[in-house]
């Protein structure tokens, strides 16, 4: 059996490597990805959210993010759950869900869905676009002006200065 050099085997994935770092997400692909996989998920713009804030609107905001995202900064009034089988409300309890561009929150909103909750929506552009917006963000009760970047990769979605950490 012939031996393939060590240089075949690694140069492919160095390739993949290398394309990962340079293929910068934007947020007109995260959006279309968005869509095509969770076709059924309905949105709420950040604007309209900040809006329905301001006027009272009664619904439930959810963080789906990792405690440690969460524990940065997160919108006013939202509670952390990452699993969906830990909600209990009433099934037509208005609920509005992110992350931190909107794939896991997406995801979270399907399996929501598909528990019977029938007024659930995903915040397009999620916490990254509400923080680039300067829309208000606490941490524990102090307003904040930083939030988790949660990777190089997405973290460039996020205005740099608002970055809770140096990218390394």
């Amino acid at each position: 059996m012939k031996r393939i050099p060590g240089f075949l085997f690694f140069f492919p994935l160095l390739l993949l490597l290398c394309g990962f770092f340079w293929n910068k997400p934007t947020w007109e692909a995260i959006n279309q990805g968005i869509a095509h996989d969770y076709p059924a998920v309905h949105h709420i713009s950040t604007d309209t959210l900040k809006a329905d804030l301001e006027q009272g609107k009664k619904m439930v905001l959810i963080d789906v993010r990792e405690k440690e995202e969460y524990g940065v900064s997160h919108l006013p009034a939202a509670i952390n759950i990452i699993h969906a089988k830990d909600i209990a409300l009433p099934k037509d309890t208005p609920i509005v869900v992110y992350c931190s561009v909107g794939v896991r929150s997406a995801k979270f909103a399907q399996k929501l869905d598909k528990l019977g909750y029938t007024n659930v929506l995903n915040l397009r552009g999620s916490i990254f676009e509400w923080a680039n917006k300067g829309f208000p963000l606490i941490r524990e009760k102090t307003k904040v002006k930083s939030a988790h970047p949660f990777n190089r990769k997405w973290g460039t979605l996020l205005k740099k200065e608002l970055h809770s950490y140096k990218q390394k």
